[in-house]
């Protein structure tokens, strides 16, 4: 008998402990679920119109906030600002979020709860605690249903600018521009052109003249052999194209062996002008440095074909 009430005791504590731990869990929940806060702005949206939705939740027991989902079916998350601390006056604090979200699909759907973990009691597992889940009516702009009758507008008088003639004033305009440029081009072009030297001395004269005063040059120097040589054939440009009535100054020393025929030399003496005027290239553009031999050589072969040109023109 003292056995069997015994053991009504034990089993009478532990359904006592049993629905004291239920009861501390339905409290613990139902404190939660009030303290755990879900805001919208509103419920009711046009297609693509923004809801506000804040999410407020306190410090106290709070081990992990909200995760958002990749997607939510029949919504799309706009922008999810950053959780924010709140503090009250009893010092207590609160975790507060703020998330944009629009959807795209008509009709009634539900926005689903977001789980939040708080600390469980000693020795319990965390508890998950849901916020609530809410309806949102999805809808398109409503129709005119008044089917009132709405007043003609007047025409409206567009007035339609003609460009025509504004085209024709700015070609001209353009052509003017082009043929000014080109006669200032060209034109430029005439007035820098050198001039053919003019000397009191005769063609010939002034050539040799010329010759004779290459032999102030000192012929060991690098830079007074180019010299002579630049000098050289100046000497016979001039020569030649006073003697022609042309500048030569610009020409090469193909252009001048050209210009020779007229003069109807021997074969020979082409071909010794022509050695003279590309040793002087050479010295001018390669930076060739002849031996004082050579450059003397040029001068006198130079100074050969001005005597017979001089002659051959005096006695054709």
């Amino acid at each position: 008998m003292i056995e069997k009430i015994m053991v009504k005791e034990k089993i009478s504590r532990i359904w006592i402990t049993v629905g004291l731990t239920a009861c501390f869990s339905l409290i613990m929940q139902f404190t939660f679920c009030q303290t755990l806060q879900t805001i919208t702005d509103r419920k009711d949206i046009l297609i693509g119109e923004q809801i506000k939705l804040t999410l407020k939740a306190p410090m106290d027991g709070l081990t992990k906030w909200i995760v958002l989902p990749d997607s939510i079916p029949h919504f799309e998350i706009v922008e999810a600002a950053k959780p924010d601390t709140v503090n009250f006056k009893d010092k207590s604090k609160a975790i507060q979020q703020t998330i944009t979200i629009t959807s795209f699909d008509s009709g009634s759907w539900t926005f689903p709860a977001l789980p939040v973990e708080f600390a469980g009691l000693p020795g319990d597992a965390p508890r998950i605690v849901n916020t609530d889940p809410f309806y949102v009516n999805v809808s398109y702009a409503p129709a005119d249903s008044t089917n009132q009758l709405r007043d003609i507008k007047p025409i409206i008088i567009v007035s339609v600018f003609d460009f025509f003639w504004l085209y024709i004033a700015g070609g001209v305009l353009l052509l003017l521009l082009i043929t000014f440029l080109l006669y200032r081009y060209f034109n430029k072009k005439k007035k820098d052109a050198p001039a053919i030297p003019v000397s009191k001395l005769s063609p010939f004269d002034e050539a040799m003249a010329a010759l004779k005063n290459l032999g102030q040059f000192n012929l060991q120097d690098a830079a007074e052999i180019k010299l002579y040589h630049i000098k050289l054939a100046a000497i016979f440009k001039n020569y030649l194209g006073r003697k022609q009535g042309k500048n030569l100054f610009n020409k090469t020393t193909g252009d001048l062996l050209i210009s020779m025929k007229e003069v109807n030399l021997p074969p020979d003496n082409i071909s010794e002008l022509a050695t003279a005027l590309r040793c002087t290239d050479a010295v001018k553009f390669a930076k060739y440095l002849p031996l004082s031999d050579q450059s003397e050589d040029s001068k006198q072969k130079i100074a050969e074909i001005i005597k017979l040109t001089e002659h051959k023109t005096h006695n054709p």
